[in-house]
């Protein structure tokens, strides 16, 4: 008799643990079904009712002390949790709910699967939360909420570290949020998975350069042409942050080394004309933009800051005229004076006119070229440039 009554209890263990493992496998069964319907394009409220019974059977399971620990349970509710926070499109709320339990059923999930016998199940589930996440992103970028797009992103790119994408969209929305030591943490990762890409190191460097750290943004500019040697972008960055230090000298010698290597190229010819403005060595600035012309004539930032050179050597004359005493034996120097305006005056005019042909709708272009007719006494074209400009 006591045999066959331990018997019966052994008997009912059993059937209790098997009845628990079996809500598992109808959890797991009717999540089937779902991925069925989403093949088949059943409707949202189908799907959310599939994944509701999906839910209960988890709900049951975790309730029993011999099957509330089963990896394979976590591992399913984290995807039935995190399916009904994407798929749930109306009732915002419930779609939150689903995400928080799923976010923990993941945790859960991760702790118990000791063995990684449901690794693409939790995968499945962290992409699942990842598309949610990307959606309130995307969202919160559009209407200027950075700090949210940044937090969204940066779940996605924490749960998937190997993804370029977001690891730069959880840079860029720290930028946009002045969050700058989070912007230049996920800037450096992405460099570090993609390299090639020569806008990272650009956009690293602004970002030091947002924090007024000259240093590590040139830095980033050095490693950024060690790994793109030829890229001009890289060249004009770092050509600017010396600008902004008051030191542009330093880059003329690097600029030249690289004419050096490259002869033929009017981008650093064009760069050096900067650098030596910049150094107000005008003779050598005006000699390296007409050599960028020799390479392309329709070089038009060359057109334009050639242009500018004759108008500025034009404006030391007459202002050295003006300085001159109103006498008569000043008459003469005056004359030469006011001539040598004109003359480069005269020089600029036909470049200005060349660069608003290549560049028709440039407001500084049109702005300058009218200032130079209006000094040059002609009216009538000052007048039609004017036109122009009031019609942009």
């Amino acid at each position: 008799m006591k045999k066959t009554i331990l018997s019966l209890l052994m008997l009912s263990f059993f059937f209790v643990a098997m009845a628990q493992k079996s809500e598992v496998a109808a959890a797991k069964n009717t999540y089937a079904l779902f991925e069925v319907g989403t093949q088949t394009k059943a409707s949202m409220k189908k799907q959310l009712e599939t994944l509701e019974l999906a839910k209960v059977s988890t709900d049951k399971a975790i309730l029993n002390e011999k099957s509330k620990d089963i990896p394979e349970l976590w591992a399913y509710r984290s995807l039935i949790f995190s399916s009904i926070s994407v798929t749930d499109t109306v009732n915002k709320a419930n779609a939150e709910m689903a995400f928080k339990s799923a976010q923990e059923a993941v945790i859960k999930a991760k702790a118990l699967d000791t063995k990684s016998e449901f690794k693409a199940q939790i995968a499945s589930a962290e992409k699942n939360l990842a598309i949610m996440m990307q959606n309130k992103g995307v969202a919160a970028f559009g209407r200027k909420d950075y700090k949210e797009a940044y937090n969204s992103f940066k779940f996605i790119s924490d749960v998937m570290p190997t993804d370029t994408l977001f690891s730069m969209y959880t840079a860029i929305a720290a930028k946009n949020a002045d969050m700058y030591d989070e912007a230049i943490k996920y800037y450096n990762k992405t460099i570090e998975l993609n390299p090639k890409n020569v806008n990272l190191f650009q956009e690293l460097s602004r970002t030091h350069m947002s924090k007024k750290d000259t240093a590590a943004a040139l830095k980033t500019i050095e490693a950024g042409r060690l790994a793109h040697p030829d890229n001009m972008g890289l060249v004009f960055d770092e050509l600017n942050i010396y600008l902004n230090r008051g030191e542009g000298a330093k880059q003329i010698s690097k600029i030249e080394g690289a004419i050096a290597k490259d002869p033929t190229n009017k981008t650093l010819y064009f760069v050096s004309g900067v650098a030596y403005s910049a150094n107000k060595d005008f003779v050598k600035a005006e000699n390296a933009y007409k050599k960028a012309l020799e390479f392309d004539a329709n070089y038009s930032d060359a057109i334009y800051n050639l242009a500018i050179i004759y108008i500025n050597r034009g404006n030391d004359y007459i202002i050295q005229a003006n300085k001159l005493p109103n006498t008569k034996a000043s008459e003469v120097k005056y004359n030469a004076l006011k001539k040598s305006f004109i003359d480069e005056l005269g020089k600029s005019a036909p470049l200005l006119e060349k660069a608003r042909e290549l560049n028709p709708k440039d407001a500084n272009t049109l702005t300058t070229l009218r200032e130079v007719y209006v000094k040059l006494n002609n009216l009538d074209k000052a007048a039609e440039v004017k036109k122009a400009l009031d019609a942009l």
